[in-house]
């Protein structure tokens, strides 16, 4: 999959390309939908979407947590879905400012059109005039197809964004990953800890979380993560350890894999979120903390 970030690279594309357009923050079932339906005989399956997110620039008050902050997950996610091409356009004010007409003038100006595929709420251009309506007419005059994908449902739950965020601040990570189409996962480098959980017989995997990145409800989770070629089973902590007394207290991730002996320090992790155990709360004492470890390693046979 070929990534570039500019409508001035996208020139050198001597290809008829169709465009899946979108932010696809967590590159869910819906937006699976929009990304396969980009497809025109002997175009190019391209893949149009931003950083930061549009709200970000526009009403920074409102812009959510990502689903998926780190870009090269994200892009490998798309990959996987058959992408050949990735158009990720900085979006800035001058960008938010220019209508949809310009946005398309300048993107048919940049390419040859095969087609663009979006979701039924998606709009862009100034004031979010672009709409599948205005997407449809300009299709007629720039002579390309207009796709526009229904919203998909997971029993009475519309897939989207906004309601993956929702459910894994409840801890309802079963519908989170049923909407995904995938086990919710958090990536990041394992870092040195205090150690702590090793003097209590369980060697964790410490991962700091990023202030962009959309979390889960605090608390212990069954996890899975692939380990140089290997599966590992576990648990997981994410919070910020009420019983340990520590100066500096930031939201991080804790993994332990009972079968794991080697070393994770410096490692690129990514762990995936299976079932939500418990909330997080505060032990009175270490002996207490350890005991209840205990008790969650023992519920992963029923992972």
């Amino acid at each position: 999959m070929q990534i570039i970030h500019s409508l001035e690279e996208l020139k050198k594309v001597p290809c008829p390309i169709h465009w899946a357009m979108g932010f696809f923050d967590g590159v869910h079932l819906g937006h699976r939908r929009v990304i396969e339906s980009a497809a025109s005989e002997g175009a190019l399956r391209g893949v149009l979407t931003f950083v930061p997110h549009p709200l970000a620039v526009v009403k920074p008050e409102l812009a959510p947590k990502l689903l998926t902050p780190n870009p090269d997950a994200k892009a490998a996610l798309m990959s996987e879905l058959g992408v050949d091409i990735l158009l990720v356009l900085p979006f800035t004010k001058e960008l938010a400012a220019m209508s949809p007409e310009e946005f398309l003038n300048a993107l048919h100006g940049a390419c040859s059109i095969a087609g663009i595929s979006v979701g039924n709420n998606w709009h862009f251009g100034k004031g979010g005039r672009g709409n599948a309506a205005f997407l449809r007419s300009e299709a007629a005059r720039l002579g390309f197809t207009a796709c526009v994908n229904e919203m998909l449902m997971v029993g009475d739950d519309t897939v989207c964004s906004s309601r993956i965020r929702e459910l894994l601040t409840e801890g309802n990570i079963g519908q989170a990953n049923a909407m995904l189409g995938r086990p919710f996962s958090i990536q990041g480098t394992v870092e040195h800890g205090q150690k702590l959980a090793r003097t209590l017989g369980f060697p964790t995997a410490n991962i700091t979380l990023p202030s962009a990145a959309a979390l889960p409800r605090p608390g212990v989770y069954k996890v899975r993560c692939s380990v140089q070629g290997t599966l590992l089973r576990g648990i997981a902590n994410i919070g910020k350890r009420p019983t340990i007394c520590e100066d500096y207290k930031p939201t991080r991730l804790e993994a332990h894999f009972p079968s794991w002996s080697g070393n994770l320090y410096d490692m690129t992790l990514s762990v995936e979120l299976h079932r939500f155990i418990r909330p997080e709360q505060r032990f009175n004492g270490i002996d207490a903390l350890k005991t209840q470890i205990e008790q969650d390693i023992a519920s992963l046979n029923s992972l």
